[in-house]
């Protein structure tokens, strides 16, 4: 038999500021509830806000900490996690403070260092996808799979391409990366209609069946001039991601692979 549905959650949505902005390190809220882990291995803070990124979409979560807005003993944030209904779970391997309860304000701080390399490799996936274009790949290969942690970051496409193509893709999508990168082509950012994602989206990042699209309110980021369906951080703009080398191009099956790595290591 199929597994029980998981119980919908007690909590509402989380408002997610990190998403207004990527430079938002620092952000106050309310707590909602504190909560022990299923495993037993630590405590989840559910918050009505937050400016932690959760993992997902390809992204790492952010880390950092939770404290008492008066001040006093925090809490340390390891993980941080998005449920089915918008409930962001921050999650780390201590017992909160008794200062951290439901009711209580407190205040959030993000390792800026970390979530603006997490930014700049998220944003260099995204630029991938329009150095792809740019090469002339658009017909023949449709971005499906973004994985944006280092090391072993890499983009994936729907399409084969045979060992020569891929060998003389690879300097030409070096080329085109490093153009953008030079041009400094600002990070856009803007809620589109679900049914109109063609007027700011390619064709080949979107299902062929329009049904497929979905309703509602979709957050749309344009990196390099190319939108995509996104709900993580993203750099200013295509200078700040830095130099980015492509490292390999594979294909298996019908799929081809698409690697980079950054040119500087993730800050301690």
């Amino acid at each position: 038999p199929a597994p029980a549905p998981a119980a919908p959650s007690p909590h509402p949505a989380t408002t997610a500021l990190y998403q207004q902005d990527t430079y938002l390190f620092e952000s106050e809220a309310t707590v909602l509830a504190v909560e022990e882990l299923p495993d037993g291995k630590g405590f989840s803070v559910i918050l009505d806000a937050t400016c932690f990124h959760p993992q997902g979409g390809g992204q790492p979560a952010d880390v950092g900490t939770i404290t008492p807005a008066g001040g006093g003993a925090g809490f340390a944030v390891a993980m941080v996690r998005k449920g089915p209904t918008g409930v962001v779970a921050h999650e780390g391997a201590e017992k909160p403070p008794p200062t951290i309860a439901a009711g209580a304000r407190v205040s959030l701080a993000v390792d800026g260092a970390k979530r603006i390399f997490n930014a700049r490799v998220h944003s260099a996936g995204h630029l991938i996808d329009v150095a792809m274009t740019r090469s002339g790949m658009a017909e023949k290969l449709r971005p499906t799979k973004g994985y944006h942690f280092t090391p072993g970051a890499y983009v994936e496409y729907d399409g084969k391409l045979d060992a020569k193509e891929r060998e003389a893709l690879l300097p030409t999508l070096q080329a085109a990366m490093d153009t953008l990168i030079k041009e400094g082509i600002m990070t856009v950012v803007k809620d589109v209609d679900a049914q109109a994602l063609d007027t700011c989206c390619p064709p080949n990042a979107l299902p062929a069946d329009r049904a497929l699209w979905g309703t509602g309110w979709v957050r749309v980021v344009s990196v390099g001039d190319q939108g995509c369906p996104c709900g993580g951080t993203h750099t200013r703009d295509t200078a700040e991601i830095g130099k980015v080398e492509v490292t390999g191009i594979k294909g298996k099956g019908k799929v081809t692979r698409v690697s980079y790595t950054m040119a500087q290591p993730l800050c301690a």
